[in-house]
């Protein structure tokens, strides 16, 4: 009898000794999940994604305010501008694309990425609150650039001076996502749409959302007499300045500012709730829309791991 409870002893000693060893061996490794790993799992969704080509050719830059009630000063006169054949993204650029960017430069994360960094049913939403400078270097790192002005424009409304990409009617509910008369809805986070909704808005070369959902920084400073300068060949604006364009109106704006021709300008390290981006590149790579943005490589960014 006492031989058995022996046994018993010797065999719980051991076990707790297993135990104790499997603690301190375990208390080395990392968390088996953390914040990062989900910021890592929303950055490996996939994604709307591709590019559409402007072909070479002139188009009608600016408003004429005898068809355009709402032309401002800065948008006049109305001219024909020539442009170098283009690509430009299809849709803007989401928040899954600039987390993958976060991910693997350690830029900083944008207000509103609360939720590790935000909710998944926000992942296809425009990302916002971001910078020109920010924009700027997101569209260098997968290769691009951002869009000039000029080029911006003609992507939205084609070549025969339309009020907004679908045509000169009004905005309307199932065209665009835009502050309609007594829909001002405040800055909580904003009630974006995903940016392959809003089809029916389509610009003439296929070009989501270039009215209302978030306005969208190009890249060129912003000069209100510029029009009236005479740069009808591949304009790039100003040689420098004080203001970057944005273009395209937002979700909380009125329709007028959303008309393809209208101009404004902010402060480049501005970062609005309101504003977005998508990028650009010059040249035709054949007609092959790409699935993704990518690196440099031209592979699929790696996500990095962070065990802290």
């Amino acid at each position: 009898m006492r031989y058995g409870w022996m046994i018993v002893l010797c065999s719980l000693l051991w076990l707790s000794a297993v135990s104790a060893m499997a603690d301190h061996e375990s208390s080395k490794q990392p968390s088996l999940w953390s914040p990062r790993d989900e910021a890592e799992r929303l950055g490996a969704m996939e994604v709307p994604g591709g590019m559409v080509s402007v072909p070479a050719g002139s188009f009608l830059m600016g408003s004429d305010p005898r068809k355009d009630r709402a032309a401002g000063p800065q948008e006049q006169p109305q001219h024909q501008v020539y442009l170098d054949v283009f690509m430009i993204d299809r849709f803007e650029v989401s928040n899954v694309e600039y987390l993958r960017f976060v991910l693997a430069t350690g830029a900083d994360w944008p207000k509103f990425w609360r939720e590790s960094p935000f909710p998944e049913k926000a992942a296809l939403h425009p990302v916002i609150n971001v910078s020109w400078y920010e924009a700027d270097a997101f569209c260098r790192w997968v290769g691009k650039r951002l869009p000039t002005e000029a080029e911006w424009e003609k992507a939205a409304r084609g070549e025969d001076g339309r009020i907004f990409p679908w045509g000169n009617e009004p905005a309307g509910w199932i065209k665009s996502n835009i502050a309609h008369p007594g829909s001002k809805r405040g800055f909580k986070y904003p009630p974006l749409a995903n940016i392959n909704r809003y089809d029916k808005g389509a610009s003439p070369y296929g070009v989501y959302q270039m009215a209302g959902n978030v306005s969208e920084w190009v890249s060129d400073w912003f000069d209100p007499e510029y029009y009236r300068q005479g740069h009808d060949k591949n304009p790039s604006g100003p040689a420098s300045g004080v203001l970057k364009v944005f273009r395209g109106g937002s979700w909380n704006e009125d329709p007028e500012v959303a008309r393809s021709a209208g101009r404004n300008g902010n402060s480049p390290d501005r970062e609005s709730y309101l504003t977005g981006f998508r990028c650009a590149k010059s040249g035709d790579d054949g007609g092959k829309a790409e699935a993704l943005n990518r690196g440099r490589d031209g592979t699929v960014p790696t996500v990095m791991r962070f065990s802290e």
